[in-house]
C-alpha cells in the first residue's frame, strides 16, 4: 500500500503541477490535461494528503485521498456527460476532446484506496 500511495503521490503531484502551469501561462501544455488553476490546485491538495500519509499513519490518509480523487473524477465526469446531453439538446456539435480531464483518467486509480476503505468502514464503531 505504501509504494502505491508514493505512486498516487507523484502522478497527482505532477499532474497538478502541469494544470497550475497551464493555467498561468494560459494555454494547454500537454492536450489532455487542460491549463486550469482550480483544478491543478486540487490534484496538489490530494498529493499533500497521500504525502502526509507516507509521512505519519498511511490508512487514513490514503483512504481519505482515495475519496477525494473519487470525487474530483466524478465530478468532471459528470461535467462531460451534461454538456453532451446540453450539446444533444441545443443541437450543437459536440466533441469529446474539449471535455475530457486528466482526473477523469485517474478515477480508475482511487479504486484500491476505496474498496479497502469499505472493508476497514465494518470494523469502525457507529
Amino acid at each position: 500500500m505504501k509504494a502505491y500511495s508514493v505512486a498516487l503521490f507523484l502522478t497527482t503531484l505532477v499532474f497538478g503541477l502541469i494544470e497550475v502551469i497551464g493555467g498561468i501561462r494560459g494555454e494547454q501544455i500537454i492536450p489532455i490535461i487542460p491549463g486550469d488553476l482550480f483544478g491543478g490546485f486540487v490534484l496538489i491538495v490530494i498529493s499533500a494528503i497521500f504525502l502526509r500519509g507516507l509521512t505519519y499513519d498511511l490508512k487514513p490518509f490514503f483512504y481519505f485521498g482515495s475519496l477525494m480523487l473519487a470525487v474530483f473524477g466524478i465530478l468532471y465526469t459528470l461535467v462531460l456527460i451534461a454538456s453532451y446531453l446540453d450539446a444533444l439538446i441545443v443541437g450543437e456539435d459536440w466533441n469529446i476532446v474539449d471535455y475530457l480531464r486528466i482526473e477523469i483518467f485517474l478515477l480508475p486509480l482511487s479504486i484500491p484506496g476505496l474498496v479497502e476503505l469499505n472493508r476497514e468502514r465494518k470494523y469502525l464503531p457507529p
